[in-house]
């Protein structure tokens, strides 16, 4: 999955901050014949824009997704009930679309617009499989997944028929049955991990207190020179420090966990300083060339500054290296 952070902060939904406890995800189709996701955010992303904000957009020229709201926030896409019980999401529409009356278009190019929805949905798949695991959810439970009009029948949301319009119309075979199906066998597979450069606000940790994800984990830092204690449980004072940044944890042991890079232990559950990050480091990415965390860097997935030096780092990587090709990338592409 190809995941942009573009979090709407100007829009009022955003800055009213109102928090919800996620029960559930609506998959929406955006009703007009626009494949841009940054048409929406850049029109959406304005304090004027009091109407309308989702989690999410999906884009429809090359599957792209592109995050909107910090998913745990309340947002403004059902018209309904559920506004506070799901997060919601958006997938483009093919340009050749043309609506004639309500839900009803005609399509001027029936193969490339399959193609686009073939690769909003296969996005919005993996998305949901995503969701599902950061926050627990069954996605076969009743009324877990659910489409905007499925949302409309229960009587959760506004009327609308998306997006079961979308792929009758475009005779797709897909349906919300087995756009189910799609993400529950992806999160049976355990392939469902979360984009690499996201930040804590947008990926808040939502595992129950006490309880941590499978190691290897990361964990930010949010204050300097906090994060390495004097552990009793460890043989007492512990040397280093490391700073702030993101940092692997390997090892949990009753509240701490060990540091990759060898400088200590931090306590997880001191919240002022630790926030925890179900967001694996692959284990694949040790396998790429320099060349390809390169182009990596530049696409924007491993951070910029320190953070970037500091993940690059934890990842085993040298840094020096993959920024000197990052430069070479840059200047002869």
């Amino acid at each position: 999955m190809n995941f942009v952070e573009s979090i709407m902060t100007q829009n009022p939904c955003y800055t009213e901050g109102r928090k919800i406890t996620v029960k559930g995800l609506m998959l929406h189709s955006v009703g007009c014949a626009q494949p841009r996701a940054m048409a929406f955010i850049n029109s959406w992303n304005t304090p004027s824009h009091d109407s309308s904000c989702v989690h999410g957009f999906i884009d429809g020229n090359d599957g792209t997704v592109y995050q909107t709201l910090p998913w745990n926030h309340r947002g403004w896409h059902a018209g309904g009930a559920a506004n506070n019980t799901h997060i919601g999401v958006e997938m483009c529409e093919p340009a050749s679309l043309n609506y004639t009356s309500g839900a009803t278009f005609t399509c001027s190019n029936i193969p490339e617009a399959r193609k686009s929805v073939k690769r909003t949905y296969e996005a919005a798949v993996e998305l949901f499989a995503m969701l599902c695991k950061l926050f627990n959810l069954d996605p076969l439970g009743d009324g877990v997944i659910v489409s905007h009009n499925e949302g409309h029948i229960r009587g959760i949301a506004s009327n609308h028929s998306d997006p079961e319009h979308l792929w009758n119309q475009l005779e797709t075979g897909y349906t919300m049955d087995g756009f189910r199906k799609a993400v529950k066998e992806l999160l049976d597979k355990g392939v469902a991990d979360f984009p690499k450069g996201s930040t804590e606000e947008a990926y808040p940790y939502a595992g129950p207190a006490g309880t941590y994800p499978t190691v290897p984990f990361s964990v930010k830092v949010l204050i300097d020179n906090l994060n390495i204690r004097a552990n009793p449980n460890f043989g007492g004072a512990i040397k280093g420090q490391t700073g702030r940044g993101v940092f692997t944890v390997v090892e949990v042991q009753n509240g701490w966990g060990k540091l990759r890079n060898g400088t200590g232990w931090i306590y997880l559950e001191e919240k002022a300083y630790c926030t925890v990050l179900d967001r694996l480091i692959s284990e694949s990415y040790e396998r790429k060339s320099i060349d390809e965390i390169a182009r990596e860097v530049v696409n924007g997935k491993w951070g910029n500054g320190e953070e970037r030096k500091m993940r690059l780092t934890e990842a085993g990587y040298d840094y020096n290296a993959v920024q000197q090709r990052v430069n070479e990338i840059i200047w002869n592409p």
